[in-house]
């Protein structure tokens, strides 16, 4: 007996040949002659062109390349990449914060400064740098979150 592993690649493919809605899920589409990919349970549609350029940077950001790069290789703008890079940084936040809820056990606590230069001030008060307070689950989750202002009180 075989049986099929599903996997995020394949759900994916199954985006990209049209085959799947990427707004509800449905697989109750059909293709419009303007190459449009349009769904009959949620009746959006969505150009097949963009779908796989956007699902190439997705994988571009899967495997760390940055914006920059990808832009180059692609041979794309630096608008649309950008743009989807922040959405997906913005949905890694919100996961994280559902995340931060659940540690539990021995939770060690920190905070660095990152970024800036070298010239000049050190320290917490060095222009241009950004205050990260981090959670640390013993042997589990880590928890990251940048700080806007910091004050001893």
């Amino acid at each position: 007996m075989v049986t099929v592993r599903s996997s995020h690649f394949s759900c994916a493919a199954n985006f990209s040949r049209g085959r799947k809605c990427i707004f509800c899920g449905s697989f109750k589409v059909c293709r419009t002659a303007h190459r449009y990919v349009k769904c009959r349970r949620c009746d959006r549609q969505k150009s097949r062109a963009q779908l796989r350029r956007e699902l190439e940077i997705i994988k571009g950001f899967y495997q760390q390349v940055p914006a920059y790069r990808l832009v180059t290789d692609l041979k794309l703008d630096q608008k649309p990449v950008a743009r989807v890079y922040q959405h997906l940084r913005a949905c890694l936040y919100h996961t994280a914060e559902l995340e931060a809820g659940k540690l539990r056990g021995e939770i060690e606590l920190d905070e660095a400064y990152f970024g800036g230069r070298r010239k000049g001030k050190r320290g917490r008060g060095a222009a241009g740098k950004s205050l990260v307070f981090g959670l640390l689950e013993r042997k589990g989750r880590v928890y990251t979150k940048v700080v806007e202002h910091v004050s001893a009180g």
